[in-house]
């Protein structure tokens, strides 16, 4: 192996931890008896619900890290959707009922929001840990569902006002290519970002117009249509005339 392309963190917060980050910053929020068992059940023998979070995130972060070390683990920050959020422990108090969450509140756009600035803190100092204090630099962190290049400066400086800085201590940061602003653009996001990775997923759906799950439109969605693979093809151009890695997760 050459290492990971794509280690998901949302995967390690709907296994190890449950329950929704700002249910731990915002305990008051949580008023229903069983779910406040249930945290209080989960977070036994931690100072602080932050602290459970910040620690299992590591722990589960660090496990992938350690396995491949010293080949690159690219991180990819949580992109959970407002649906798959309100599934954690408490976390029908904090989403808001979206139509259509592929296009909402989700990825850049979390980690920019005033509100969810503090759950965005807890994933970075989980990710500075694992780099820091466990010494696994083979840590990549990348970034998902980018919608600007405006997005992407802004996501630099709350990473840096994290404590995750872009180049210090070899820090490189990635950034998932899954829109077709990403590509048609990808000159300028690549002055913000160390690499990328091609989200077919998304891209497909974006460059088609098609919900994947919608069985009245669903048979059209195909990763081998001649408009996806030439948008792909653009990526993976862009990507080598700035010197940029690029890889492709499906």
């Amino acid at each position: 192996n050459d290492g990971v392309g794509l280690a998901r963190m949302e995967f390690i917060i709907s296994n190890s931890i449950k329950v929704h980050p700002q249910a731990f910053i915002n305990p008051e929020r949580i008023t229903d008896t069983s779910t406040q068992k249930l945290i209080y059940e989960l977070t036994t023998g931690y100072e602080s619900g932050r602290e459970f979070f910040i620690d299992k995130l590591a722990e589960g972060i660090a496990s992938i890290a350690a396995g491949f070390y010293p080949k690159e683990v690219v991180l990819r920050l949580s992109d959970f959707k407002t649906n798959e959020y309100a599934t954690l422990i408490g976390g029908d108090v904090f989403e808001e009922n979206e139509e259509n969450p592929m296009l909402g509140f989700r990825g850049a756009a979390r980690y920019n929001d005033p509100e969810c600035k503090a759950s965005f803190a807890l994933e970075c100092e989980a990710g500075k840990r694992v780099r820091e204090k466990l010494g696994l630099d083979n840590v990549v962190i990348m970034i998902p569902f980018c919608r600007t290049v405006e997005d992407a400066a802004l996501v630099m400086e709350n990473l840096a006002a994290n404590h995750l800085v872009r180049g210090e201590n070899g820090l490189q940061v990635y950034m998932m290519v899954e829109l077709p602003s990403n590509v048609l653009l990808i000159d300028e996001f690549s002055e913000y970002f160390d690499g990328f990775s091609i989200g077919t997923n998304d891209l497909t759906q974006l460059v088609l117009g098609v919900d994947r799950d919608s069985h009245k439109v669903a048979f059209e969605y195909d990763e081998r249509n001649p408009a996806v693979k030439k948008m792909v093809k653009m990526a993976i151009e862009g990507a080598k005339r700035n010197n940029k890695p690029i890889g492709i997760c499906g």
